[in-house]
């Protein structure tokens, strides 16, 4: 499954950080259900999965993440 996630779906407070590639180590965590990175050296959650209803699960799934000024784009095997 892929999912593309646009700037405007990030959380608000990192969608001009994100535009300005402020933002990195981009991360899926498992136990937030949310989408990680780091902002001025602190962990940050970019993006609620729950928010759509989606609840991720890396017991019987893998991930790769691309990102770039557009968004994310999550691959989930």
């Amino acid at each position: 499954m892929f999912l593309h996630i646009t700037v405007d779906e990030l959380e608000e407070a990192f969608q001009r950080p994100w535009k300005l590639e402020m933002v990195q180590h981009v991360s899926i965590d498992f136990a937030t259900n949310s989408i990680h990175g780091w902002f001025e050296d602190e962990d940050v959650i970019l993006f609620k999965f729950k928010k759509y209803g989606f609840i991720t699960d890396n017991r019987r799934s893998s991930y790769s993440i691309s990102k770039g000024p557009a968004g994310l784009v999550v691959h989930i095997e």
